[in-house]
């Protein structure tokens, strides 16, 4: 679990490290205890960790995203883990939008400074220009002169 994030931020993102933790899924009497490793990045996030695949997998975890809700067998029978709908959202918000832009300032044009010519650069050095074919002068290619 070393690779780098770019599902984040659009960016390549290189993780800190990676952290091997006991976490418990479930409430009093139906819980299951996994070690999960996570993944330790320095961005913001409105998330505090993100349980991915592997680790939901081996939870033989079923999700219900439409009820906010996962279940998973344990020794006392079906554990399960719902979520805020109000936190979940504000998650959600917080992660989707787009921070507005601060208003850019129009630069305003002073009448009273002269403005400046529009010219454009020269050639430093002479430029040599070799029509490629005889019969169309138009095709040519350009070369430095010495």
């Amino acid at each position: 679990m070393t690779s780098t994030l770019t599902w984040f931020t659009r960016d390549a993102t290189t993780p800190s490290g990676v952290v091997t933790l006991p976490m418990t899924f479930g409430e009093e009497q139906r819980t299951k205890t996994l070690m999960v490793s996570f993944m330790v990045v320095e961005l913001p996030s409105a998330y505090t960790v993100i349980i991915g695949r592997p680790s939901l997998n081996k939870l033989r975890a079923i999700i219900s995203t439409y009820h906010y809700n996962m279940k998973f067998s344990t020794s006392a029978g079906i554990g399960e883990v719902r979520s805020d709908l109000r936190e979940s959202r504000q998650c959600y918000l917080a992660a989707t939008t787009i921070p507005k832009r601060s208003k850019k300032e129009t630069p305003t044009l002073d009448p009273r400074e002269p403005s400046k010519p529009n010219t454009r650069p020269e050639p430093t050095k002479s430029i040599l220009e070799v029509p490629l074919e005889k019969d169309r002068p138009e095709r040519m290619v350009q070369d430095e002169m010495n």
